[in-house]
């Protein structure tokens, strides 16, 4: 148990110098990722089973994305986890746009978490692709 201790401890260092190197204006969507999608389905969850989806999906591609940094490293394919777990959800959301009040605090919440899912996902595809042809 403590190689893998030790291995997490330094996928996490690794993970904090990727970071570290990205530009501020990335650690400003990450917050604002963590702030809509983790803390705000975790707010919804008691009531609405769209934001339970999300913030299984939330908590499922940070263990996932540990898990591939720590096998691979830290690189463009870190959203790969996201273009696995949120892309259903997204779909889920988008299938349940109609029932959704959009004026009440929920559906303001809904439309934000969607839309930052959506930008999310083009951001990781294209990543994901640029890892993939070596660019």
């Amino acid at each position: 148990m403590s190689g893998f201790m030790e291995a997490l401890a330094e996928a996490s260092a690794a993970q904090d110098a990727y970071i570290a190197a990205l530009p501020v204006w990335v650690h400003y969507w990450m917050y604002w990722m963590l702030a809509v999608l983790g803390l705000g389905s975790l707010v919804f969850s008691p009531f609405r089973s769209e934001a339970r989806w999300l913030f299984a999906a939330f908590l499922a591609s940070i263990v996932a994305a540990m898990g591939l940094g720590m096998t691979i490293g830290w690189n463009k394919l870190w959203g790969v986890t996201h273009l696995v777990f949120w892309t259903p959800v997204a779909l889920l959301f988008i299938r349940r746009w109609g029932r959704i009040d959009k004026r009440s605090v929920y559906g303001i919440w809904f439309v934000a978490a969607l839309a930052t899912m959506i930008v999310s996902l083009v951001f990781d595809a294209k990543d994901a692709v640029e890892y993939l042809v070596g660019v």
